[in-house]
């Protein structure tokens, strides 16, 4: 009689690792195809997960009362690192909806630092700098008259 019930504890033993076994092939079998699924759809999911991004030439118009001329301030794509000079108050500028834009100083003034704030790039856009109530702007135009004085 102990053979048997140890022969029967072996049984369920063994039925027990089948089962684990079981489970770890239908887990395994259920990854793999998930996996393989969301390869062959990737570029689906993706369009939902990130918004499509439109290429666009935006044009900027500057307007300021600083006593600068408008060749002294450039628009700086911060995402792309692409830079363009205002001419006559306007700039041109291929970039993406939506990339954020930054009015600078030109680098002929090594000397002047800015920090202007940063815009969303759209298809046209009108960007003001007032020099009397900006005081970044009243230190970025001190530190240029400093640079001429010396």
């Amino acid at each position: 009689m102990k053979q048997n019930r140890y022969f029967s504890l072996n049984i369920i033993k063994l039925d027990r690792s089948g089962i684990r076994m079981k489970n770890f092939v239908l887990v395994s079998l259920l990854l793999l195809l998930t996996n393989s699924v969301t390869y062959w759809f990737s570029r689906e999911i993706s369009g939902f997960v990130t918004p499509n991004k439109v290429s666009i030439i935006s044009e900027i118009q500057l307007k300021t009362n600083c006593d600068l001329i408008n060749k002294s301030f450039l628009i700086k794509d911060l995402d792309t690192s692409k830079v363009v000079v205002f001419n006559l108050s306007k700039a041109y500028l291929q970039t993406v909806e939506g990339n954020s834009l930054q009015i600078q100083m030109n680098p002929k003034f090594s000397d002047v630092t800015s920090d202007f704030e940063v815009h969303k790039a759209t298809k046209k856009m009108e960007i003001e700098l007032d020099c009397n109530i900006s005081n970044k702007l009243k230190d970025t135009l001190n530190s240029l008259r400093n640079t001429f004085k010396n």
